[in-house]
């Protein structure tokens, strides 16, 4: 999901939050858009289900961070009315899609996305299931690990005294990195296989549009983790690769196997990004003092890292700034981005290089 000045991202959330549908781009989805917003806004407007309200999704811009290379200044947006961390709910029930039922409505601000028209025509009546207590998150977009990471993990890292069980939809509970995490935090979950009705249930809020840390939120999850990033060798460079691997949203693709000779030319080691983990970031904080990477969420390794330069290679029609404002708030001096459409394997060469000069680096 692009991160872009106020107005054009709320135009792409839109898309993916309509129809639950991960891949915003496909012209199917953006067919079914013109079809379903119009009736969603309808069944809103007789109650059928609770928006968030303008008051709650309004932004405004702030900091500016100019990266060099292929992108404009970007700022990062807050919300003009700050959320509270937690709110609580009495006999609130939950989808094995991630939706919160309150008083037979579905809640936007107690769901992991805005519900599509089926998950609102078929609003539960009735729980198989009863839980005392237990925690929710509101989310926007549930589908990847940068989306797991930038609202579900940052909800938990930044947040005291999580009340036990974790309650998440069927298909989240099921994804190995989210197993895994939740191990590593040592927090227990219950996955809503069917509708759970929880007598008292805290929702986490979302306090930050879309994925825009702060050096609060990557200090959190350095703390949640017990990161402490070691220093990296000097002159060391890493290439996080992409290579074959499919994307659980947007599919694109990068010249992964020319940058990776690239790289290896000028004396950096390659990573490939389809083995990433908190662990194997962890193994490679050391040669990691410049990181160029093809756009996705291997990048959050930067949190693991002692990294002072950033190279992030693109699609014009596919990049966000999430990773330059994790960079920045985690201690990247310098971030450059190169979109990738068009360029053979000797302009690759050039721009790539041309940026390691920039940052000193021999090249």
């Amino acid at each position: 999901m692009p991160l872009a000045p106020k107005g054009s991202s709320t135009v792409t959330l839109d898309l993916m939050k309509i129809l639950g549908n991960p891949d915003w781009t496909h012209p199917l989805v953006r067919a079914k858009n013109i079809v379903a917003g119009p009736l969603r806004r309808a069944l809103a407007h007789t109650g059928r289900w609770t928006p968030r309200t303008t008051a709650e999704i309004d932004t405004v811009q702030t900091e500016t961070l100019m990266p060099t290379g292929d992108k404009p200044a970007q700022r990062r947006l807050v919300y003009a009315a700050a959320r509270p961390e937690r709110e609580v709910f009495q006999n609130l029930t939950y989808t094995p899609t991630g939706m919160g039922v309150v008083d037979g409505k579905i809640v936007e601000r107690c769901s992991v996305r805005a519900p599509s028209i089926p998950d609102i025509l078929k609003t539960p009546r009735h729980a198989a299931v009863e839980r005392p207590r237990g925690t929710i998150i509101e989310a926007e977009t549930p589908y990847t690990y940068g989306d797991w990471v930038g609202d579900f993990i940052c909800a938990l890292a930044t947040s005291e005294n999580i009340v036990e069980p974790l309650i998440l939809p069927a298909f989240l509970a099921e994804k190995s990195y989210v197993k895994r995490d939740l191990k590593a935090l040592g927090l227990s979950y219950v996955a809503a296989t069917e509708p759970i009705r929880i007598a008292t249930a805290t929702v986490l809020r979302k306090r930050l549009p879309s994925y825009y840390w702060s050096h609060r939120e990557v200090t959190a999850y350095r703390k949640a983790f017990s990161i402490t990033p070691p220093q990296p060798q000097e002159g060391s460079t890493i290439y996080l690769g992409r290579f074959s691997a499919i994307s659980e949203s947007v599919q694109r693709e990068y010249p992964t196997e020319a940058v990776a000779k690239i790289i290896k030319s000028v004396g950096g080691v390659v990573f490939d990004a389809r083995e990433a983990s908190p662990d194997k970031f962890n193994d490679i904080a050391a040669q990691t003092e410049t990181v160029i990477a093809d756009q996705g969420s291997a990048l959050f390794g930067v949190m693991h890292w002692r990294t002072k330069n950033v190279i992030e290679l693109t699609r014009r029609d596919w990049w966000h700034s999430a990773n330059l404002f994790i960079a920045k708030a985690s201690g990247v001096r310098n971030y450059a981005v190169i979109a990738v459409d068009g360029l053979d394997d000797a302009a690759l060469r050039r721009r790539i290089t041309g940026h390691l000069r920039a940052f000193d680096i021999s090249a």
